[in-house]
């Protein structure tokens, strides 16, 4: 055992350090992968709907088939390996005790509450001149979040959270609960920059009750890993997930999980840290899952339902000690873009999305499907509906023979894509358009408002459906893709991990690196 893994780990090492030369020379993120997909645009990308990715060639794979193998475990992807919803778990993980942590690791100072800074984070939906504090990033200043575009809606009705005194207060309509705990080791990357996500999902409360007052909060935490470029340092995370799969003592669970995330693993931070939950990623970092870390929000208390982006940033002296700072909400192209007629100017973006994504997007497989949107391309907000919809099909497909999803027929026909489909369910550039809707933050959490009645996607493919707005509701309910489609695929990542499987066949089903990794040989 221990010869198979110092072998394991040779082999990872070799594999990160050639990837690393690789980037070096200047190659893509994803030169050494079949066809990669990842929750950086696999699969509903975002939030909890999303999955990870397959670089299927493995580091260095060159292209070739994928590595395979039967795992020596098979962990049950509805175990508490994926999620967690346990109320007696879920207590030990409320909001004020999270952000009382990430204050205390940010040296924050007395006096400094966690109830501020939730506030602060409210405030950015709010003008400077309505705004509750004179240093937060108003939606009228300048912002990474809205360098592309301004804002659709600002200020915001949730901007009125900013003064609320209650926000963590129990039982009451405006605090916010636990809902969920996720375990997101699918996508730790073949780099071994990072060992994967951790998150933890809020609920406004009112919204168990009142569908028109809804706000979600994700912590949506990337672990480092102590020993990059091995991934295989990521094998006390990736055990004490496993672990939990039979453990029928819920306090050895929530035990596991609260040194896990406020303790941390031997050799690790604690899963609850800046560090963590973007305080190192760049501000127009544009590449989603080459981030380390973000605070996600969802909300609808003014119509249209939209979900933004922030880094938690240390601030310096004499400022508050942490910040939530708007960013763009990766994958999640402005839709304007699309439509030829209107933006002419555009050619280069559709140019680009049609070298870059109309590959993964035609991918065969649900679990292969990807989009990868630089920053100059993304929005700072993704809705339901309105101007800043992610309605790419609708946007793109006005004039058979003159729009970009025509465009886009003829590059299929270019690539020899889609000649395996079924006659009666051919895959089109519309297809290719709303495949691309549903890799968007929106159109992860609700893909039913960007495709046709049935979800089909073309080539025999069908959406799954979320819970219409989210993947997990203010009840701890879980949405059809997450227990049919997504957390299937990450069982299968994670019992490849831990089941004696070779480091080709773990890189096989690890997501590619991306150029933001820096994986650079020492």
């Amino acid at each position: 055992m221990k010869n198979s893994l110092v072998s394991l780990r040779l082999g990872a090492c070799l594999g990160a350090l050639a990837l690393g030369f690789g980037m070096l020379a200047g190659c893509g993120s994803h030169s050494n992968s079949g066809t990669p997909s990842g929750e950086g645009g696999s699969a509903g990308s975002v939030g909890e709907g999303g999955e990870g990715g397959t670089g299927e060639a493995g580091a260095g794979g060159g292209g070739a088939a994928p590595a395979t193998c039967t795992p020596s475990v098979e962990i049950a992807s509805d175990s508490r390996s994926f999620i967690v919803t346990d109320p007696e778990v879920l207590a030990k993980f409320n909001l004020e005790r999270v952000l009382q942590q990430l204050i205390d690791e940010a040296g924050g100072p007395l006096g400094f509450t966690p109830l501020e800074l939730l506030q602060r984070l409210f405030d950015t939906e709010n003008t400077a001149a309505g705004g509750a504090f004179a240093d937060v990033a108003h939606c009228d200043a300048f912002s990474f979040a809205f360098m592309n575009e301004a804002p659709t809606h600002c200020p915001r009705a949730e901007g009125a959270l900013a003064t609320d005194p209650n926000l963590l207060t129990d039982g009451d309509p405006n605090s916010f609960v636990p809902v969920a705990i996720v375990n997101r080791f699918d996508l730790t990357r073949i780099s071994g920059v990072a060992c994967g996500e951790y998150r933890i999902v809020y609920a406004k409360s009112s919204g168990k009750t009142n569908p028109d007052d809804r706000v979600f909060i994700i912590i949506e935490a990337s672990l480092a890993n102590p020993l990059m470029p091995d991934v295989m340092g990521c094998a006390p995370v990736a055990n004490m997930w496993a672990s939990l799969e039979k453990e029928t003592d819920i306090e050895i669970v929530a035990s596991k999980l609260e040194n896990f995330f406020f303790t941390g693993l031997p050799g690790f931070k604690p899963v609850v840290h800046p560090d963590n939950c973007g305080d190192q990623s760049p501000e127009d970092d544009g590449s989603y899952g080459g981030s380390k870390g973000q605070v996600r929000v969802g909300h609808k208390m003014q119509v249209p339902w939209e979900w933004r982006e922030f880094l938690l940033k240390r601030q310096p002296a004499g400022q508050a000690p942490l910040s939530f700072v708007p960013v763009t909400v990766k994958n999640n192209p402005l839709p304007e873009r699309f439509d030829v007629e209107a933006t002419p100017g555009e050619e280069w973006f559709r140019q680009e999305f049609m070298m870059t994504s109309t590959q993964p997007l035609a991918s065969s497989d649900i679990h292969g499907i990807r989009m990868q949107s630089p920053g100059k391309s993304n929005m700072g907000q993704s809705a339901f509906e309105g101007a800043a919809a992610s309605d790419y099909a609708s946007r793109g497909s006005k004039q058979p023979g003159n729009d970009f999803a025509s465009q886009l027929d003829d590059h299929l026909t270019s690539l020899n894509l889609g000649t395996s489909c079924p006659p009666d369910d051919p895959l089109t550039g519309k297809n290719i358009l709303q495949r691309a809707s549903v890799q968007t933050c929106a159109g992860c959490h609700a893909p039913q408002k960007f495709l046709d009645a049935g979800n089909g996607i073309g080539c025999g493919l069908t959406w799954p459906d979320s819970l219409g707005e989210v993947h997990i509701d203010e009840s701890g309910k879980l949405s059809p893709a997450l227990t049919d489609v997504f957390l299937p695929r990450r069982a299968a990542v994670l019992s490849t991990f831990v089941g004696g499987c070779s480091i080709d066949a773990i890189n096989a089903m690890l997501m590619p690196a991306d150029p933001g990794d820096m994986v650079i040989p020492k």
